[in-house]
């Protein structure tokens, strides 16, 4: 089994609140004539929010942040090729249940599929708190017991989706994720370019804390609605590559900002400049477009997923 996992991972390890669409991104000849191999599921379908849509990869195909680079479109390399993605940026639980009302209507191809599921951030506010925790001068740390309380609230609601996901895909193999530590702990990691002047030590340690009891919810959730999770798997394969510098071993987006006519902001992104837009229109939109990547995971972050969620299955 150990064999398995690796061999696995080789292969893939090579706007935070956008409105949900309908649209979904879909790959791969049907499951009937092109079959995986033993022990591989049949089919990828992933359900949940940007952490599953792709968001940070580019190459977006919709409103909904899809993308043919996400990692639902990759895990398990070529040996797997029917792939459906319903994920969609900004969505929350009630988001996701309209995903799983599509993903009934698809049970004809139940049996052998792997059905993912991200969500919870958005259902805590994620977004709008870090936004507190990023702006000069202010300290987020009072915000942690409201954060938490919304964090325990979220136990129910899960269950009863994780529940729903497996009603609408019998004889599938759920499972869920969490999400990585966005920000490295500050004893380990303490100069971040694309962190520093904008999060204290103490702010990182709590952001860590909480991310913390956010996989821990997913994980007591998955437990008593009997699904699998990879929020422990996404921990460990994150860890060392969270956001920090914006350069090749950080595997998530620190701040990504585009100062207006195409200047850059000193310490927060090291690549090059864009061109300059010609219009304050066009300015905006390369602004916030950088922001909606921020603290998402990049390429070798999609790669991360897959292989985290690879782990999963393998040792379900």
């Amino acid at each position: 089994m150990a064999a398995l996992v690796s061999s696995c991972a080789a292969v893939t390890a090579a706007a935070l609140l956008a409105a949900p669409a309908t649209a979904s991104v879909r790959s791969g000849a049907p499951a009937a004539t092109v079959q995986s191999p033993p022990g591989l599921p049949g089919a990828v379908v992933a359900l949940g929010d940007s952490y599953s849509s792709g968001l940070g990869a580019g190459g977006y195909e919709d409103d909904c942040d899809r993308t043919p680079r996400a990692w639902a479109m990759q895990v398990f390399g070529d040996a797997v090729t029917e792939r459906t993605l319903l994920a969609c940026s900004g969505a929350e639980i009630p988001q996701v249940r309209r995903q799983v009302d599509r993903l009934a209507a698809m049970a004809g191809d139940a049996g052998d599929r792997l059905v993912t599921v991200t969500v919870g951030g958005n259902d805590i506010g994620f977004a709008d708190e870090l936004v507190n925790c990023l702006t000069p001068f202010v300290s987020c740390l009072d915000r942690e017991p409201v954060i938490a309380g919304r964090i325990d609230a979220l136990h129910d609601p899960l269950v009863e989706l994780y529940d729903d996901v497996q009603a609408a895909a019998p004889g599938d193999e759920v499972i869920v994720g969490g999400y990585p530590m966005l920000v490295p702990d500050p004893s380990v990691r303490s100069d971040c370019s694309a962190l520093t002047g904008l999060l204290s030590a103490p702010e990182r340690r709590m952001i860590r804390r909480l991310g913390v009891e956010l996989n821990d919810a997913v994980d007591a959730a998955a437990a008593e609605a009997g699904v699998g999770s990879a929020a422990t798997e996404l921990e460990q394969v994150f860890d060392g590559h969270e956001a920090c510098d914006n350069e090749s071993g950080d595997w998530l987006y620190g701040l990504k900002l585009s100062w207006p006519y195409g200047a850059q902001a000193p310490g927060l992104d090291r690549r090059s400049p864009a061109p300059q837009p010609e219009s304050a229109e066009a300015r905006w939109d390369v602004l916030a477009g950088f922001v909606s990547d921020s603290f998402h995971p990049n390429r070798a972050g999609q790669a991360g997923y897959a292989t985290a969620f690879e782990r999963a299955w393998f040792s379900g």
